[in-house]
């Protein structure tokens, strides 16, 4: 059987032009895969440095931490028990007064806002015996509100033991009242 030949205007066969065409992909494709190697490489190289870096960065924050605990132990170690002692009552002494010192905050601002409700409730209270009602609630609210306000939390403390020991049966149902409440507020 005999090959036919195509001839082509150029005068090549189109088997050779075809030949040459898939040279020409094939060495594309092969720059191609070269550049996307080198990319991948670069890539790699690149990823390799950072994680260096963070082994390095994680080292020195570990040697860091192992120094600083050092250095507190021999600060400890340095110091006999009472000063040691002492520190610690010290800043617990300063957590305390920190602490009462946002509740007198709390206690003055809640007193500040009972003044004021009982202000509203004088104000819309209406004629008659309910009005006379709202005001003796009003006048209860604006005394409680100036005590809170001028208070501080060892007065209140002495207030509190002074009425609990003077009327011990309704503080303790005061008490399981309020524990009632509260156990029936958490549970939900």
């Amino acid at each position: 059987m005999e090959r036919r030949t195509y001839d082509t205007e150029f005068g090549s066969t189109q088997r050779e032009q075809l030949k040459e065409e898939g040279e020409n992909t094939v060495d594309a494709a092969t720059d191609r895969a070269k550049q996307a190697g080198e990319k991948v490489s670069d890539l790699a190289h690149n990823a390799v440095d950072t994680v260096k870096q963070t082994g390095e960065k994680a080292s020195d924050l570990a040697q860091n931490a192992v120094y600083k605990v050092k250095q507190a132990a021999n600060d400890l170690s340095s110091k006999n028990p009472s000063e040691i002692v002492d520190d610690a009552r010290a800043k617990a002494a300063e957590v305390g007064d920190a602490a009462a010192s946002k509740v007198d905050s709390a206690m003055t601002a809640t007193g500040e806002q009972m003044s004021t409700l009982a202000q509203t409730v004088r104000e819309n209270a209406p004629e008659g015996k309910a009005g006379e009602v709202a005001s003796k609630a009003a006048d209860a609210l604006d005394r409680g509100g100036e005590y809170l306000q001028t208070a501080d939390l060892q007065m209140v403390r002495g207030d509190l033991e002074r009425v609990i020991r003077e009327h011990p049966i309704e503080s303790l149902l005061v008490g399981v009242g309020i524990g009632y409440l509260v156990a029936r507020a958490t549970r939900r």
